[in-house]
């Protein structure tokens, strides 16, 4: 369905729900309700994945570190959702190693180890492994030696976080139930007895429109208690969010090929992660810090970039790392509750509750989890919507064989990085053979990547295919391609919003 056929539709229809919120949270819900046959519309006032699901620590774990605080039921659920994941989505979730460099006695991580691996008995991942102090060191020679008694091995997976959720939220509208706009942004709303009536500016046309909907899912992260404020202003806020805060360097200046986890060395309980990225990139971080401001201007600042370098050059003591070296920032909010116990302390659980008899809210969680989220919400909504027959789009209309210009190099790069959604890719080149060339080769990016953004996944703005699609963008801004890949991503998307704007 097309964005103008989704505005009509919107216009006409009233929806059985309509999701606030385009991030991953947002995404499984969509999916969730739309295979029950919900009649269901998603609206993100940015690009899908813009807020925190586009700036998290890319990880899809079990989360050790919540062993410690007895969060045993968290961890399993993670476990079991970190390997559907890996299982479902190859293309994007990916198995990696994590090494963890023992200073003091192995006694405790080893139990930690042991239970990991049994709350994980139908795991999919090889066992973890202890190396001793020389092979630690042989792997990364930069790391700390002194005291250094070894290290131990462990397998969880990484992402890309942007392009997991656009690809949750192309899944969900190959049902003809569902619909997804982004850059729609919910004003104010008003309750009747049998619906809401939602008034949303779209930004993309600056025009308002009114959505109906017997029921809304507030899926808005950090930014609940704002959304709850259009929609049931007397409700109390229950959110504090935390910042976090990663760093971006070229694997040249820090060579790894292995993720490691390391203390902050701040005595604040802290611990970092260096994960080898795409791009050749390797992220480290993560921050958490109480965030009181605007959760639409969350800024990296220099107490941050200094805390992160410190615990580096701790680390990594031999590399000598500065600013200079970082070729990129970002901050995300954590969506965490109100409580007493400090940020990083604080359950990664999620909750969902009424806010009165037509709104509910789904807050918490993490990354990993968000089909169990999405799941349990949906559950919550058995007895006040029946469950109907969804119908997927058929793809009558899309040419699924693969180009005969397309070269057995060109292929196995559009399948190994798209999966099942690889039929779209290859239609646009049936349609403009010059889609199959190379946009630039160094970074193994095709022309129709811009293009399969642009016709299938909402991309409207060179940010959005840079930052998020692609993650060019955590390279680019030093890289001297920078100038030279940017216009010629603006050129296919000025060109694709030619042919797709009566579309739209």
């Amino acid at each position: 369905m097309t964005r103008k056929e989704r505005l009509n539709t919107t216009c006409s229809d009233t929806f059985d729900l309509v999701i606030i919120g385009g991030g991953i949270t947002g995404a499984g819900v969509l999916l969730e309700a739309s295979k029950k046959g919900y009649k269901t519309l998603l609206i993100e006032k940015g690009d899908f994945s813009s807020g925190t699901s586009s700036k998290s620590a890319k990880l899809v774990h079990g989360g050790l570190r919540y062993l410690q605080f007895f969060y045993f039921k968290l961890v399993r659920e993670s476990l079991v959702e970190r390997n559907y994941l890996l299982e479902t989505y190859p293309h994007i979730v990916k198995p990696l190693e994590f090494i963890f460099p023992l200073y003091q006695s192995s006694f405790k991580f080893r139990m930690a180890m042991i239970l990991y691996q049994m709350m994980g008995r139908h795991d999919i991942m090889p066992n973890y492994s202890f190396a001793n102090k020389e092979k630690t060191l042989h792997k990364l020679n930069a790391v700390n030696s002194e005291n250094l008694k070894g290290s131990f091995s462990y397998y969880d997976g990484i992402t890309n976080d942007s392009r997991l959720t656009t690809e949750i939220i192309l899944e969900a509208k190959e049902y003809t139930n569902a619909a997804a706009l982004n850059y729609f942004e919910l004003i104010n709303s008003k309750q009747s007895d049998s619906h809401y009536t939602l008034n949303c500016l779209d930004h993309l046309n600056n025009n308002h429109v009114e959505i109906k909907t017997r029921y809304v899912v507030n899926c808005g992260g950090p930014w609940t208690d704002k959304i709850l404020d259009c929609l049931v202003p007397e409700s109390e806020h229950s959110m504090a969010p935390s910042k976090g805060i990663h760093l971006v360097f070229s694997q040249n200046r820090i060579p790894m090929k292995s993720a490691y986890a390391f203390s902050s060395y701040a005595n604040d309980k802290r611990m970092f992660y260096a994960l080898p990225w795409e791009h050749n990139s390797v992220i480290i971080g993560v921050t958490d810090t109480e965030y009181n401001g605007d959760p639409d201007n969350i800024e990296v600042n220099q107490n941050d970039i200094n805390y992160v370098l410190h615990g580096i050059n701790r680390f990594l003591p031999d590399l000598n790392v500065t600013e200079d070296d970082i070729l990129y920032e970002f901050a995300g909010l954590r969506p965490l509750f109100k409580e007493k116990t400090a940020s990083q302390d604080k359950t990664r659980d999620f909750k969902i509750w009424w806010n009165n008899n037509r709104v509910i809210s789904l807050a918490g969680g993490k990354l990993t989890t968000f089909r169990a989220m999405a799941k349990a919400l949906t559950l919550k909504l058995k007895d006040k919507l029946e469950i109907k027959p969804a119908e997927k789009i058929g793809h009558s209309n899309i040419n699924k064989t693969i180009p005969d210009s397309v070269s057995p190099e060109k292929i196995k790069h559009i399948k190994n990085k798209y999966g099942n959604k690889d039929i779209y890719l290859f239609n646009l080149i049936h349609q403009n053979p010059e889609l199959g060339n190379w946009l630039d080769e160094e970074f193994q990016i095709l022309n129709v990547e811009i293009a399969f953004f642009i016709k299938h996944q909402d991309s409207f703005y060179v940010d959005d295919i840079l930052n998020r699609r692609l993650a060019l963008g955590y390279i680019l801004n030093k890289h001297p391609k920078n100038k030279i890949i940017k216009e010629k991503v603006r050129q296919i998307l000025e060109q694709y919003k030619e042919l797709v704007n009566n579309e739209r």
